[in-house]
């Protein structure tokens, strides 16, 4: 039987674990990285969501390892390159965080437009200052959609929805649902941009200091993607100088946040323009048990006794 790891336990009900039970020997466990390292070695198969950084020092430690599971869309915190030349075999998800992940741009995008955050902890002190929460209807507003993957393409349709006119940018991606413009044009065209796109070398620091002094002056700007694709530093000078009339942030270089993203929180505690969640966008229980099943369900057919 194969001895499987399942990590950050937490994002993985009883159904999927009961599932993995059936191709092997489960130990479901919250562990350190120094206490990682030491116990790897005795694994056939990880199972891990985004919190567990799987870099070569680690799965160098892993002879027997077979298999990594990962309940993630992007797979940036494993070390692709290495495990395959191991081959090691990595399944990750397809869709089952689309509908959490777009809903959460919604509620962000909402949120800062309506101004909903601040307004709630004003009148939570006693306050009762309306005039100073007047907010943004969507209607009628452009959104600009960076990445018109699934979960942009749901994007998309919830903003139709509102009634909003939409625009994409996404250079593999040719959609009737939308109208392709260049990023350039996206960026100075949009009320309120927000990002969906895979984290790979193009789009890396895609929106850097030079692409942000491009923005619509008064645009928000949403990030539930990848954080490496914008350049904090320069969105948090755009944030001050009121070229962006706000921002909401749901992923980060360092989860949790580290001193190299310390400013993000800072800001955010002084000024009523900047949102941060943690991670939240795939956070739903429905999310979590379609995200831990489809991963448990593909170990089962790789790995299982009635494989073909």
């Amino acid at each position: 039987m194969m001895k499987i790891l399942v990590l950050e336990p937490q994002y993985f009900d009883a159904a999927s674990i009961k599932k993995l039970k059936t191709i092997g020997v489960v130990t479901a466990k919250r562990m350190k990285r120094n206490e990682l390292l030491k116990e790897v070695k005795d694994f056939d198969i990880l199972v891990v969501r985004i919190e567990t950084k799987l870099d070569k020092e680690l799965l160098s430690r892993a002879p027997r390892l077979k298999a990594i599971g990962s309940a993630t869309t992007g797979l940036n915190h494993i070390d692709v390159g290495y495990a395959k030349n191991r081959n090691i075999a990595i399944f990750n998800l397809h869709g089952a965080h689309t509908i959490p992940t777009a809903q959460h741009t919604m509620a962000l995008m909402l949120s800062l437009t309506r101004n909903i955050p601040w307004a709630h902890i004003s009148l939570s002190r006693g306050e009762w200052k309306r005039y100073r929460f007047i907010g943004t209807q969507l209607d009628g507003k452009t959104l600009g959609i960076i990445g018109l993957g699934k979960i942009g393409s749901t994007v998309c349709e919830y903003a139709k929805a509102f009634g909003m006119n939409v625009i994409y940018y996404d250079p593999y991606v040719d959609s009737k649902a939308a109208r392709r413009v260049s990023l350039n044009t996206l960026l100075r065209s949009s009320d309120i941009i927000t990002i969906h796109a895979a984290l790979n070398r193009t789009s890396s620091n895609e929106l850097n200091k030079k692409e942000i002094s491009l923005i619509k002056r008064g645009a928000y700007l949403i990030n539930t993607a990848r954080a490496e694709i914008i350049d904090y530093r320069s969105m948090l000078k755009a944030l001050k100088s009121g070229r962006l009339a706000g921002a909401a942030m749901d992923v980060f270089m360092h989860e949790p946040i580290s001193d190299h993203e310390k400013a993000l929180l800072e800001y955010a505690k002084r000024n009523a323009n900047l949102i941060i969640t943690p991670h939240l966008g795939a956070s739903t229980k429905e999310a979590m048990h379609h995200a831990g099943m489809e991963i448990a369900c593909d170990l089962a057919k790789a790995f299982g006794r009635n494989r073909k």
